[in-house]
């Protein structure tokens, strides 16, 4: 198998990348034995084949690439014509969404856990007394919730890079 890399310029670059196989290829020039399949691929993997005119084989012979989106550079959408450019691609070519963070507070009482930001508040006492510290509540049962471990952690890191930056200050 080898990396295909398409790149999608338009004063920015979105990149995409796919995993041509066997299969595909086979599917991309019907007509070829399997010797001369692994011939192409062969080429194909030394960077000697044009990638343009594979793309455009595959075009021909309705084979669909789905290529697959690996980062862009847009920070805004733009609409207009833009270049597309094919090249050769290797395992750094692939860019995959870093893991979400787990969760920094979890409910007393169910099973909810998340970010207190997705929680309600509770600023007021049973009597209608303005509490000095607002209380996070569940969004599901509205208990209280506390700190997770990673929640603890990362209000310690806020804390000190808060220090730090008063430190700084003076």
């Amino acid at each position: 198998m080898v990396t295909l890399v398409k790149h999608e310029w338009h004063q920015v670059d979105a990149q995409f990348a796919y995993e041509l196989d066997m299969d595909t290829l086979a599917q991309i020039y019907p007509d070829m034995k399997k010797k001369e399949l692994k011939a192409v691929m062969k080429e194909i993997e030394a960077g000697e084949y044009d990638i343009d005119t594979l793309v455009s084989d595959a075009w021909d012979n309705d084979v669909e690439i789905e290529w697959d989106r690996q980062y862009d550079d847009w920070w805004t959408d733009r609409k207009g014509g833009y270049d597309v450019t094919y090249e050769l691609g290797n395992e750094s070519s692939w860019h995959h969404e870093p893991e979400p963070d787990p969760p920094t507070h979890k409910c007393t009482k169910c099973k909810w856990e998340g970010s207190e930001y997705t929680g309600n508040y509770q600023r007021e006492d049973a009597d209608g007394n303005e509490l000095e510290e607002v209380i996070t509540l569940c969004a599901y049962c509205d208990s209280p919730v506390e700190m997770t471990e990673f929640g603890k952690k990362k209000d310690e890191e806020r804390k000190a890079l808060w220090a730090k930056w008063e430190e700084d200050d003076q």
